[in-house]
């Protein structure tokens, strides 16, 4: 590492890191990339009960995104919510807005390359011209300018970067308002934070429980909606839970010598107990669906297995960010321990590259069991856990030679003055 890059990279932390929010996000990725694999996991396993069992909880993978939005309002407020505010101008929101450019948008740019590439080939090799069709350049604007989940639409292109746009109207939000959350943090109470927190759920978990099952909260009435309805709710309010939740555990995550009876419950198991709530919720939720409601057009069975995922999931949202509270304040939990290690940070540092990419590997994959004739049982298997390799394999790749490379030279263009 250059003196330049040494020098960005101890004005970047000047937060000690959260090892186990770090590799959280490993499993975050991995979750959504259970829900995109799981008609694949039934033929490789074969019709069951331990196969249903899996399929209950990777149906619920779509919630891997609702637990990165709230990780990313509680690790930018932990980082800059200080430094941002301590001599806030016009400036400091600009370099703010300019830095998370250049976390999310290379990759995401690159990705997008890769799937247009994607698509030309499947369209020479199979001579079907579909592919071609999903190469549409107005629609790869959109994405390009990350505004594509901010208006109704299919999703097309990378399918998974809805989220990444959802997340730049988050740090628009958050450039403009960590002033008032700041101002928040000086005069409430840990009892009104609370209560904050309990209010911006309330409208996720309303109109959660409001859609039809397997509607992944991006859909209505078979219709896409973005910002004309779920989107604005679902990540506006995850990420500002994120945003007071760190706030209320700020007397935890601070460096100043434990507060009476603090200590004592860093030492408690809260995380592993936390996260095995969660499963718990989400397997009776799922074995007992209290109000089946399908959308449209869905098939809920797959070789016997119930492939729907209940609307009614999003009840565990109190739990994810309980999951995420104690995994920040519990260093010695056991899950919080197995986090903090070295695989698992290294993971959850690619994972974002892991969530971008995994739709285009799990795609190839897919070509290589059809022409290979892997298309069930032990040979599918073996693909499944050949293309989860392949994928972890490519993000850090990604990770490794362009999304660090390009935050590292996007940050450099920033004036000192204006790095937060």
């Amino acid at each position: 590492m250059s003196r330049a890059d040494a020098a960005i990279e101890a004005t970047v932390r000047r937060a000690p890191l959260i090892g186990a929010l770090t590799g959280i996000r490993a499993l975050a990725a991995f979750w959504v990339f259970l829900r995109h694999f799981r008609t694949e996991i039934v033929d490789a396993l074969g019709p069951g009960p331990f196969t249903q069992f899996v399929i209950h909880l990777a149906s619920a993978g779509y919630l891997g995104v609702d637990l990165f939005f709230i990780l990313s309002g509680f690790i930018l407020t932990y980082t800059h919510l200080t430094t941002m505010t301590s001599a806030y101008t016009w400036r400091t929101a600009v370099g703010f807005i300019w830095l998370r450019l250049a976390r999310v948008w290379p990759l995401t740019a690159f990705v997008l390359m890769l799937f247009g590439a994607y698509f030309i080939f499947q369209a020479f090799s199979s001579g079907d011209p579909s592919f071609l069709a999903q190469a549409d350049p107005g629609r790869l604007l959109l994405h390009l300018t990350l505004l594509n989940g901010w208006f109704p639409s299919t999703l097309d292109w990378n399918g998974v970067d809805w989220s990444v746009s959802a997340e730049w109207m988050a740090y628009l939000t958050f450039a403009v308002g960590v002033v008032a959350l700041a101002r928040f943090a000086a005069v409430a109470s840990r009892r009104v934070m609370v209560t904050v927190i309990v209010l911006l759920m309330l409208p996720v978990l309303v109109v959660g429980l409001s859609m039809q099952d397997d509607t992944i909260f991006l859909f209505a009435n078979d219709s896409y909606v973005t910002a004309a309805g779920v989107l604005p709710i679902r990540v506006l309010g995850e990420f500002w839970i994120g945003a007071v939740l760190c706030l209320l555990l700020r007397r935890y995550l601070s460096e100043t010598p434990e507060p009476q009876n603090v200590g004592g419950v860093r030492r408690m198991p809260l995380a592993t107990l936390a996260a095995a709530a969660s499963v718990a919720v989400l397997l009776v939720v799922a074995y007992h669906d209290p109000l089946h409601n399908i959308r449209a057009g869905q098939e809920e069975f797959h070789n016997g297995i119930d492939m729907i995922a209940p609307a009614e999931s999003i009840i565990v949202l109190p739990l994810l960010v309980l999951l995420i509270a104690c995994l920040a304040i519990c260093p010695r939990d056991p899950l919080s321990r197995l986090l903090a290690t070295r695989p698992f940070l290294l993971a959850g540092r690619a994972s974002f590259a892991f969530y971008l990419v995994h739709p285009l590997i799990i795609g190839a994959g897919l070509l290589a069991a059809s022409r290979l004739h892997a298309d069930s049982g032990p040979p599918l298997l073996a693909m499944g856990l050949a293309t989860a390799a392949a994928a972890w394999l490519s993000a850090w790749i990604l990770w490794r030679f362009i999304e660090e490379p390009s935050r590292k030279l996007l940050r450099r263009m920033l004036p000192p003055s204006v790095v937060v």
